[in-house]
């Protein structure tokens, strides 16, 4: 697993960043890392979320165990902000899907995105 996690105190967002092959348990250590942060539980900071360097191995059915787990957590993440900067087929369908599930299902305002710049530009208005 290689992925770095940094607070930027003056935009309150945290700034997630994968590299590499992107498996499932890979994304739950990182959500149990942000659920352990003041910063994204009671700050309420946003979710800048860069796999621009990954591959995303992570099977279609595995979308209802992530939704399922976002509903456990819905009182952290409602109305909460994250950006997805995604390249390529697979990852740029994978993280649509996502997208329109945890909007719709938790009020987890989830947003795709191809550049950095209008990723910050979403979380920021």
């Amino acid at each position: 697993m290689k992925y770095s996690i940094k607070i930027d105190h003056h935009l309150k967002l945290i700034r997630y960043k994968h590299s590499g092959l992107l498996k499932s348990n890979d994304i739950e250590l990182a959500w149990k890392e942000f659920l352990g942060m003041e910063e994204f539980t009671e700050l309420k900071y946003n979710l800048l979320s860069d796999y621009t360097d990954a591959e995303f191995d992570i099977p279609v059915d595995f979308l209802p165990e992530l939704i399922e787990f976002m509903q456990n957590i819905k009182p952290i993440v409602e109305g909460k902000k994250q950006s997805l900067i995604v390249t390529g087929p697979f990852t740029t369908a994978a993280s649509m899907l996502f997208e329109t599930e945890v909007n719709k299902e938790v009020g987890f305002l989830v947003k795709v995105f191809s550049t950095e710049e209008k990723a910050l530009e979403w979380l920021l208005k």
